[in-house]
């Protein structure tokens, strides 16, 4: 795994994270289906390393896929997974393009985006997103690193059974 980088980068990507699992909440809308604990590993792991792929770079791993409890819209638990990658070499990458194609890519995929920048002379910038085939998904594309957080939809399953070794 990659160093950390101090400062503002690390508290600015552990906001965002917060925000968007908070937002992301841990139900389905009513009326959707729940997947197969597999298929939601699966559909975020894609979305998340299609991003990754479409603006380049070398990624690692942060977190996960990482199973998580989550409440189905009838009110019984299920699981979702969290993927996070990150990139710590943005020497010479252009945030502003690369918000630009993550945001084509996700909107393509039925996700609806939003933009957001931070304030002061040095904003921090990026995109988050939801529905389709995610809960949520951010793209940070900060100066020092960029990360990619994805949360897939509640799946039928239980959590203490995908985290068990095989």
């Amino acid at each position: 795994m990659n160093a950390r980088i101090p400062g503002r980068v690390d508290v600015g990507a552990a906001v965002i994270l917060t925000a968007a699992l908070s937002a992301a909440g841990c139900s389905n809308a009513p009326g959707s289906k729940a997947a197969d604990p597999s298929e939601a590993k699966q559909s975020i792991v894609s979305i998340v390393e299609e991003s990754a792929d479409a603006v380049g770079g070398d990624w690692t791993v942060y977190r996960g896929p990482a199973a998580e409890v989550c409440t189905q819209s009838g009110g019984g638990d299920g699981a979702r997974f969290v993927y996070i990658l990150e990139r710590s070499d943005t020497d010479g990458t252009d945030p502003a393009a690369d918000i630009r194609t993550v945001e084509e890519l996700w909107q393509a995929k039925g996700i609806t985006t939003e933009r957001f920048e931070s304030g002061g002379s040095d904003p921090l910038t990026g995109i988050r997103g939801a529905d389709g085939p995610v809960t949520s998904i951010g793209f940070n594309a900060y100066p020092q690193r960029y990360s990619i957080t994805g949360v897939s939809k509640c799946s039928d399953g239980d959590v203490k059974d995908l985290r068990s070794p095989e």
